[in-house]
């Protein structure tokens, strides 16, 4: 693995394969920046995370209060029920050693709602705050996070938003053609192991050019055309038509069918709500989704409608693109020369 520190004076990633309570100490910390890691960085950490349970369970509690703040912090300020829960929890484990008066940690945590979740992560760690208190403190996260989702979901009443609003309709000559849709979505294997899938979707043609990722493990693209699906298995140089072991659809962002479903009774307006500083519409799909648009009737993001996820967006990156912004290449459906025939790995 590379010796290299990462900018903000981290400790050089430990070596393939190697164990022990320090270097999950040390693959942890690089948990809480790894959106900002390069590739290599990256693949490292999670190959660990992959062989290890506990990087695993803080990775995965990391993930889930990094989402359930992103999509409701914006909305809300946590009441002080919750801070007092937070800082019970903290003083229970650390005692006096929770070292900021209360007031100190109200404003950071009020602070921390403000900026993205890369500037507060990066913000924490080039602080002038010794790394053997930040390890201390990161022991805590799991902890921390499983707390935050108990009462934050608790607080917020995430279970009352789902009730149906007044009557909705799309204007009469909205499109999205001309439009890419690029989202990106962290997914769980049958394991419980992180894989990555991206998705570019061509609103006005139906076109779909899908990438899923697990690094050292699985590289799969999908190209379709609305009628075919070209599966490449790019670690083993494998092509295969119409793979029935992956799944290649994106229905929530088909606007005919939204159209449709509206109209019929099918989809229902749940009203307004706030995400990520924009005043979004919000649509209860068949499928069980919540569609967010922005005032301009264009896609936002996805949000579960129940279960342990309810509220929370389902892609963590999603983008609206000019058909010019993306390369023609993404929907060539003509095998590589160098793919020979053969059957892709099952979807994880």
């Amino acid at each position: 693995m590379s010796e290299a520190r990462h900018e903000s004076d981290l400790p050089p990633l430990p070596a393939a394969h190697e164990r022990g309570r320090q270097v999950c100490e040390t693959v942890q910390l690089y948990l809480a920046v790894l959106d900002d890691l390069s590739f290599e960085q990256a693949q490292a950490v999670l190959e660990h995370v992959y062989d290890c349970s506990s990087c695993l369970q803080t990775y995965r509690l990391l993930n889930q209060v990094t989402q359930l703040l992103r999509s409701n912090l914006e909305q809300t300020r946590p009441s002080a029920r919750v801070e007092r829960a937070v800082y019970q929890a903290i003083a229970a484990r650390w005692g006096s050693a929770a070292s900021l008066s209360r007031e100190k940690q109200a404003g950071e945590f009020h602070e921390r709602a403000e900026v993205s979740r890369t500037q507060r992560r990066l913000a924490a760690l080039r602080s002038p705050v010794r790394r053997a208190s930040v390890r201390r403190r990161l022991w805590l996260l799991p902890a921390v996070a499983a707390l935050v989702l108990l009462v934050l979901g608790a607080s917020l009443g995430l279970s009352t938003i789902w009730q149906p609003s007044q009557a909705f309709a799309l204007p009469a000559g909205l499109s999205w053609s001309g439009y890419v849709l690029y989202h990106r979505q962290i997914k769980a294997s049958d394991e419980g192991l992180p894989y990555r899938v991206e998705t570019y979707h061509n609103l006005g043609t139906g076109e779909l050019h899908v990438e899923a990722t697990m690094p050292g493990q699985l590289d799969v693209v999908l190209i379709s055309d609305g009628k075919m699906v070209l599966g490449l298995d790019m670690m083993h140089h494998v092509v295969q038509w119409n793979p029935a072991q992956w799944t290649v659809q994106d229905t929530a962002f088909d606007l005919g069918q939204l159209r449709r479903d509206l109209q019929q009774g099918r989809a229902h307006y749940l009203g307004q709500s706030r995400l990520q500083g924009q005043t979004v519409y919000r649509i209860w799909l068949p499928s069980n989704y919540i569609l967010l648009l922005d005032q301009h009737y264009h896609p936002v993001n996805l949000l579960y409608a129940d279960g342990a996820q309810q509220g929370q967006p389902v892609y963590d990156s999603l983008r609206l693109l000019t058909e010019d912004q993306v390369s023609e290449r993404l929907w060539d459906m003509h095998p590589p020369s160098d793919f020979l025939p053969g059957h892709l790995p099952a979807e994880p």
